[in-house]
This record gives structure tokens, C-alpha cells and sequence, in this order.
């Protein structure tokens, strides 16, 4: 293992990912991350709960693309709990992110199994030894439809099932979300690994800074030659993300009960507890899952009895719940670059707020410019500055901002526009639509002081 107090993986930017191998510096340690290519049992996850209480501060992430992080760690314990999670066996994901849905495999409704191809990609990027030439945070997402929508999830290069009367193809997207990405055409089933191998190749003779977003329509056409079928699908509306949240029948006779710890972050006895009640009930599979949730795969009444025992316990269980439509990333003290506790500040939006976070859009809290917990522009987002709290509408936390509240006014801000939601709401309307009709103009009026 490197030296965890090795700079290389520095707090300050966005663009580098911790790992099992190589934590990070963080506000409040050390981090490590470690994802998974297949499900884990309860007790598998009651035991690296113990190790998080037992090497760091006993506080976990469960992050947007599904990983485990481990907070608090010195560059000793560090060490330390590498040695420890390997000596279990479990399926780690080693090198290249190459993402599927949980559900991949077992889901009734989804178009294909790509698991099959993420294999592929995986196992011949590992022999080029593609993870060391390539940018950090570089990632595929292998997309065969299905319950749980992979669409939001920002990825470099993704492939995505489609149906052409008896045959299926698979949609070639680059750079960025689903509805973001350019639309390169399609490619059959038996050529689709080599073609994401051929572009993973060339972004890595480019450096480690390329990426997706690098690769335009000539580029591609050139490095796929006529693996690229000359048939290009428009590409439809992307589905609305289907919060893997509540109980999911997920096909073959299977259920899942989908649980996330409030904001993505829970401490390692709680998440233990949890664990353990699944274990009790006869549940023997758990996967964390995209959108900072975990899928615990059991029969209808052990999940029906596990998410009440998860409501109890403070996790969020229901798509409707307010505390689902804020991004937040782990604020001070957890970061470094951090300037205000932003769980807090999520905590009473989510309460005060609570007519407004209907879902319809995500409010974003982060800590610094960076954005990490939402890259995408969000219709508001409030950032955290060395001069106040900025606030954007329809931008990004590191955008050119709005205005800037100070921090003493941040919850009496909230405050003003849960008022104005009241105020102005229309019956049938939901929250995204009456901000995009108000504006920015009269939002940021609202958020600087009281109506006259």
C-alpha cells in the first residue's frame, strides 16, 4: 500500500478517487472507498461497520454511484482496514469502473443483461492495465434498462440497450448524463465490448486528463470503423430516475426493500444494527446501490418488516420523503474544503422546506465550489464560499452565483422560501415549474429578505 500521508491524493479538487489502496486526505482523516462487483451478506456488512467504528470514526458514505467510504482513518489504521477488508474475499471492484444496475441479471423488465459486457471491458482493461493510464474518475456504465434507471449517472462512455423488433442493440452515448451525452449510434451486441475498448484505448494515448467529453462524432467514427452502424436511433426522452427506494418486486419471485442513510452518510453501528435485523429475518443479500441507497434482496415480508425497521432507525424509505430531493456532499468537518457543516443546513431544508422537495427537482447544498455530491446543474443550488453562502438558479455550486447570503441568514433564507412557496404555489403545480416560472430574479429577491 502507498504511504496514505503520500500528497498525491489531495483534498483540494475534484478528479481524484480514494481507494482501498490509496486513501485521501480529508477535514476529518484519512478516506477510503471501496465498491463492490456483486452482492455481500448482512453479516459481510456488519463486519466492515466493526472495522469503520474500529479504524476511523465510525461513519460510513454510501455515495451516488453505490461505493462504501470509510472516514476518519489514520495513514496507520488505514493500512490497517486494507489488510482487514481483504482478508474477507468479498467482490471488490478493482481498476476500471465499469457500472451496471444492482438489479443487472434479475430484473424482469430490463432489455438485456449487461453484466456479461461489463465483464468483458473489465477483464481486458485490467490485462492493458488501462486503470493507470486513464483519468481518475474515468467511468462506463452499462445500461440494460430494466426498474432502476442508470441515466442520471454521469459517465464517459455508455452503452445502452435498445429493442429493434426481435434484435438488440445497444445505444453508444459519450461524455456526461444520459440526456447530455452525444449520441454516436449503435453497435451490435458482439462487437459493443470492443468498441468501448477501442475508445477507452485512444482516450488513453490522449493522457490522464482525457475524457468522454473529449470524443467527438469524427473521432469515434474513426476509432470504431463500421462496428459503428451506419442506423443511428434518436435518442427519447431519458426516463425520470426511479429512486431505489420502498419495496421493489425485482423479478424470479424476488423482492428488494431499498434504504439510504439520511444524506448518504450513517454511522457504523446504526448501518450495523440494520444489518443485523436483515440477517434475522432471513434477507442473505445486500448490494449498495446508486443514489446513495442499499437493496437488501429477501421475500416480501422480510423486506416489508425490514423497511419498517429502517424507518425506525432514521433511514429514508419512501421516494417522497423531502430529504431524498437534496444533494449534499459531507460538508465541515468531514472536508476540508468545506465551509459550513452542510448536513445540517439539509436537515432543516428538509423539514422546513418539506412542500417544496416534492421531487420534482434536486436542491443542491454543497460545501465549496467543488460540487462533488451534484456536478449537473441544479435549478437551486447553494454553495458555501470564504464569503457567505452563494446561491445559483439553474447552475452549478461553482458557478458564476446569483448572490451571496451571509451565513447567519442561511436557515431565515430557507425560511423565505418555504413562504414564497406557499405564497405563490398553484394548485396542480408542482415545485420545479413554479420556480422556473417565478425566476431567478424573484427567487433571489425572496432569499436576500422578507416581502414588503
Amino acid at each position: 500500500m502507498a504511504a496514505a500521508a503520500d500528497p498525491v491524493q489531495p483534498f483540494g479538487r475534484r478528479g481524484l478517487c480514494p481507494a482501498l489502496s490509496a486513501p485521501m486526505r480529508t477535514g476529518d482523516g484519512f478516506l477510503s472507498r471501496v465498491a463492490f462487483e456483486a452482492d455481500i451478506s448482512p453479516r459481510a456488512m456488519v463486519v466492515l461497520c466493526d472495522l469503520a467504528e474500529r479504524h476511523g470514526n465510525g461513519l460510513l458514505d454510501i455515495t451516488a454511484r453505490g461505493s462504501l467510504q470509510f472516514r476518519g482513518l489514520t495513514p496507520e489504521s488505514a493500512c490497517a482496514l486494507e489488510k482487514d477488508v481483504l482478508a474477507l474475499g468479498l467482490p471488490l471492484r478493482e481498476g476500471l469502473a465499469v457500472e451496471t444496475s444492482p438489479l443487472a441479471g434479475r430484473d424482469d423488465a430490463e432489455i438485456a443483461d449487461g453484466c456479461f459486457l461489463a465483464d468483458q471491458i473489465r477483464k481486458e482493461a485490467d490485462r492493458l492495465a488501462l486503470h493507470e493510464k486513464l483519468a481518475a474518475k474515468l467511468s462506463i456504465v452499462i445500461d440494460g434498462g430494466g426498474y432502476l434507471s442508470m441515466g442520471e449517472l454521469l459517465a464517459d462512455i455508455r452503452l445502452k440497450a435498445i429493442r429493434l423488433g426481435s434484435q438488440t442493440f445497444w445505444q453508444l452515448l459519450v461524455g456526461g448524463p444520459e440526456s447530455k451525452a452525444l449520441n454516436a449510434g449503435l453497435v451490435e451486441t458482439d462487437s459493443a465490448a470492443d468498441v468501448v475498448l477501442s475508445l477507452l484505448l485512444y482516450l488513453a494515448g490522449k493522457g490522464p486528463l482525457a475524457r468522454g467529453r473529449d470524443l467527438d462524432a469524427s473521432i469515434i467514427k474513426s476509432v470504431c470503423g463500421d462496428r459503428l452502424l451506419d442506423r443511428v436511433i434518436k435518442s427519447g426522452a431519458v426516463r425520470a430516475p426511479s429512486l431505489p427506494l420502498g419495496l421493489m418486486a425485482v423479478g424470479m419471485g424476488l423482492f428488494a426493500a431499498g434504504a439510504a442513510p439520511a444524506f448518504g452518510q450513517v454511522r457504523g453501528s446504526g448501518l450495523s444494527r440494520l444489518c443485523q435485523e436483515a440477517d434475522m429475518l432471513g434477507i442473505k443479500a445486500l448490494r449498495p446501490s446508486p443514489n446513495h441507497s442499499m437493496l437488501f434482496f429477501g421475500s416480501k415480508s422480510a423486506c416489508d418488516a425490514l423497511l419498517e425497521a429502517a424507518g425506525a432507525c432514521g433511514f429514508v424509505t419512501e421516494p417522497g420523503d423531502a430529504r431524498s430531493s437534496i444533494a449534499v456532499c459531507p460538508g465541515a468537518p468531514g472536508c476540508a474544503s468545506a465551509f459550513l457543516p452542510t448536513h445540517e443546513l439539509a436537515a432543516f431544508a428538509s423539514r422546513e422546506c418539506a412542500s417544496l422537495l416534492d421531487g420534482s427537482f434536486t436542491l443542491h447544498i454543497s460545501g465549496c465550489g467543488k460540487g462533488c455530491a451534484h456536478p449537473a446543474p441544479s435549478l437551486l443550488a447553494f454553495c458555501g464560499t470564504a464569503d457567505g453562502l452563494a446561491f445559483s438558479f439553474s447552475g452549478r455550486a461553482g458557478d458564476l452565483p446569483d448572490g451571496i447570503l451571509p451565513f447567519a441568514q442561511q436557515r431565515t433564507a430557507l425560511s423565505r422560501l418555504a413562504r414564497l412557496y406557499e405564497k405563490e404555489h398553484k394548485p396542480g403545480e408542482n415545485a420545479a415549474t413554479l420556480l422556473a416560472r417565478l425566476g431567478g430574479q424573484v427567487i433571489g429577491a425572496a432569499l436576500r429578505q422578507d416581502d414588503r
